[in-house]
């Protein structure tokens, strides 16, 4: 689960904007540096140019500053009570240039929208995850990795943690990428790293923690909502993939 505890976009500051903090931040710092800036990491004096994102470690050592007359970026504070670098070769405390591979700037600016909303955390916890996964893969890094039709297969991932309850049968999946159903399974699975049913599955156990955690609806009305059409099919795939019941996992989890 993720928490957003802070955050802001297109943040401006002049030149003379430094931001020393030697103990870090008891969280994670996601940071996404829109003009050109100098950081600190382990002594060494990095020059980083618009563009270039970083992912603060809990706890890092934290000095950057403005070398121009402008500093701006976007940033998030944030905690997560699962390992976010499950499935993702996160570099921590490592200055990232992206240049125009991947749209950053649309990342934190949808973040941003679910946040001050209030009432869409879940899907900003997935938009992070999504962001993360997109920026550390080796085949994220650059539209021409390889993969074909990568694009088109990180929207349909996003889509389909956006709406985890849709019917995301393979044969609709495959539609919307305009591949055969077997050419789908091999193209998410070399894109992810795992197979587009199993991540159906992931982003239903996931919506499900959300529910578990911060309602108290019941286990049957939480399964319908996540797309399960009965409880004890549901009850199954959230205890293969927590080793926990839904009832055991609340229990552990809930912040109601």
């Amino acid at each position: 689960m993720f928490y957003i505890n802070r955050m802001g976009c297109s943040c401006k500051h002049d030149g003379n904007f430094v931001l020393d903090q030697p103990r870090g931040y008891e969280g994670y710092l996601m940071l996404f540096v829109k003009t050109k800036a100098v950081f600190v990491i382990n002594g060494e004096t990095i020059n980083v140019e618009p563009n270039t994102f970083i992912i603060y470690d809990k706890n890092s050592p934290q000095y950057y500053k403005a070398c121009d007359d402008e500093y701006i970026n976007d940033w998030i504070q944030f905690e997560c009570s699962e390992d976010i670098s499950s499935g993702v070769d996160i570099r921590y405390d490592t200055p990232i240039f992206i240049g125009e591979s991947i749209d950053v700037a649309s990342y934190f600016t949808l973040i941003a929208d679910c946040y001050y909303r209030r009432n869409n955390l879940q899907t900003a916890g997935f938009l992070i995850k999504a962001l993360l996964s997109e920026v550390f893969s080796e085949n994220g890094k650059q539209e021409d990795s390889g993969i074909v039709h990568y694009r088109e297969l990180l929207d349909l991932r996003r889509r389909i943690y956006a709406q985890p309850a849709e019917e995301w049968s393979v044969e609709k999946m495959a539609h919307l990428i305009s591949v055969s159903e077997p050419y789908l399974h091999l193209l998410y699975k070399k894109a992810f790293g795992v197979t587009c049913n199993a991540d159906v599955i992931n982003s239903r156990i996931e919506s499900a923690k959300h529910y578990l955690a911060y309602t108290d609806r019941t286990v049957e009305d939480i399964a319908f909502t996540c797309g399960y059409k009965n409880a004890v099919h549901f009850s199954r795939q959230f205890k293969q993939s927590t080793t926990l019941s839904p009832s055991e996992w609340r229990k552990n989890n809930s912040v109601v």
